[in-house]
């Protein structure tokens, strides 16, 4: 792979080589995404061990978390687009600065963490009133919520790293920060859900004498305890991205060391790109915890129950593909970069059928094995009986959903997130929380069946809305950079090309 050859305009490399470049820069993508499903998994796991009423309060609680932290992770996480173009245009000693901008805009993000940490009682009683949340389910909300909001800051210096390295093609480095992370979120996990005793008995070692007995003991802290893992963990994550930002061979060509400041243009430019993805995103999410804590509620504990299991189901079908996605979402700006549309074109084209594929067959899984998959995480009848009817729900959106994720990653490469903003906030309140709400008002006796199809509803919709918008061509006006704003150092390493990008960047060197 060293040895690759440019893309010529007339020749281009066939289907099954696309593929392979796409899948050889994803895995890593893939692998550090699946390690973030498995640490929400392991948190709704272990806390569902403490009773129905804990895990029906984990799932909502968790989702409003991400979603106040995705206010800067979607911003943080721009740098992508911008590292990947201005790598594709030769200009690759600028990206060191757009890496340190996660830095200050982790620190903006404890002016919010801080007031929305001390005050949770107080604006999540709105939540808990139209929820309809049983006193028990609140009061876990609440205890989670208050502690897990401090991941936030090192949410946001992570996706902003995270969107740096998959920008350069170094995504093994995220993958091995989010190894880390994972095993930090375990093992906090056990110990402060459930409490331990840490210690070794006296030890007699010849000339030392007797070492004395000593224990720890680790109060058993329930859904509080996995929020400080979050915590933990996160911490951790950013810690190991950010030490790896130093590495003298980043400082060579990235100018990881040197481009330290502020910098104010690098800002806007994050928000101009990055603001439409973060509203993106706390429209996504914030739709998911109303469906969570206020349509869902009045169906009962076990249609919360069975809404949760269904969901942390479906993170194993979308996860691989959003893994794709930023992979893709590298590959496309680095071609703009280079000035070479089509080439974006055609990678997506390989994007999409590679996701689709990977997520009709997961959508045949979930059809099959319903029942089973959802005994798995609980015995309840009810719970099972519900659930199964989630999975049928998830089956029919999977190909659909893949077709969002591809061309909102495409999109998002082009530096084009305006517009798939504004369909996602018509079609997501208006379709998924407004009609859900109106069909489980209406027709309640349709139970959970009559808001997840309003839901299926909406992301078929927003597939195929996506994948207009990319097929119009609109992306191929848009200019991140003018041509003579930022000059290209005529003594640096030549610009790589597509195919080359692709093969270097899965090392993670």
């Amino acid at each position: 792979m060293q040895n690759a050859q440019p893309i010529s305009p007339t020749l281009t490399p066939p289907w099954s080589t696309l593929a392979r470049e796409l899948l050889v820069l994803a895995l890593p993508i893939i692998g550090m995404t699946v390690t973030r499903l498995l640490m929400i998994f392991v948190d709704f796991v272990m806390v569902s061990q403490l009773g129905t009423e804990a895990q029906a309060a984990v799932s909502p609680a968790s989702l409003l978390v991400f979603a106040i932290a995705a206010v800067g992770a979607g911003v943080a996480q721009a740098i992508q687009t911008y590292v990947a173009q201005v790598d594709g245009r030769g200009e690759s000693r600028l990206a060191g600065g757009y890496a340190w901008q996660s830095l200050y805009l982790a620190a903006a993000s404890i002016v919010v963490v801080f007031p929305l940490s001390i005050t949770t009682d107080a604006w999540f009683a709105w939540f808990v009133r139209v929820g309809q949340h049983t006193p028990t389910v609140a009061a876990l909300e609440v205890d989670y919520i208050r502690i897990a909001l401090w991941f936030v800051p090192a949410a946001v210096v992570s996706y902003g790293l995270d969107g740096f390295y998959s920008g350069v093609r170094r995504p093994g480095i995220s993958l091995a920060a989010a190894l880390v992370a994972l095993a930090a979120n375990i093992v906090g996990n056990w110990l402060l859900i459930f409490g331990a005793n840490i210690g070794l008995p006296a030890i007699s070692l010849p000339l030392l004498g007797t070492i004395p007995a000593w224990n720890i003991g680790i109060p058993a802290l329930g859904i509080a305890g996995a929020a400080i893992a979050t915590v933990v963990a996160w911490t951790l994550r950013a810690a190991v991205l950010w030490v790896a930002l130093f590495r003298p061979a980043f400082d060579e060509r990235f100018q990881t060391r040197r481009s330290y400041r502020v910098n104010w243009k690098h800002i806007r430019g994050l928000l101009r790109v990055g603001g439409p993805t973060s509203l993106q995103w706390i429209i996504d999410l914030g739709s998911w915890i109303v469906f969570m804590a206020l349509i869902m509620p009045p169906f009962g504990e076990q249609a919360m129950a069975a809404t949760g299991i269904g969901m942390q189901l479906m993170h194993f079908s979308f996860m691989p593909a959003v893994g794709v996605g930023i992979a893709l979402c590298s590959q496309v700006g680095f071609a703009i970069g280079q000035g070479r549309p089509d080439e974006a074109m055609r990678r997506t084209r390989v994007a999409l059928a590679v996701t689709t594929l990977y997520m009709g067959v997961a959508g045949l899984v979930f059809l099959l094995g319903r029942r089973e998959f959802i005994w798995l995480l609980n015995e309840d009848p009810g719970v099972i009986q519900a659930g199964s009817w989630v999975l049928i729900w998830a089956a029919i959106f999977q190909i659909f959903d893949a077709m969002g994720i591809t061309f909102i990653n495409a999109l998002r490469g082009a530096g084009d997130t305006r517009w798939p903003t504004a369909v996602a906030l018509v079609l997501c309140w208006g379709v998924f929380v407004g009609g859900g709400y109106l069909v489980s008002q209406t027709w309640p006796q349709f139970g959970l069946n009559g808001p997840w199809a309003t839901c299926t509803t909406y992301i078929v919709l927003l597939g195929l809305m996506l994948a207009w918008r990319w097929r119009c061509g609109a992306w191929r006006k848009i200019k991140l950079f003018e041509s003579s704003s930022e000059s290209v150092d005529q003594n640096m390493d030549r610009p790589a090309t597509v195919t080359e990008a692709s093969a270097g960047g899965a090392t993670g060197r």
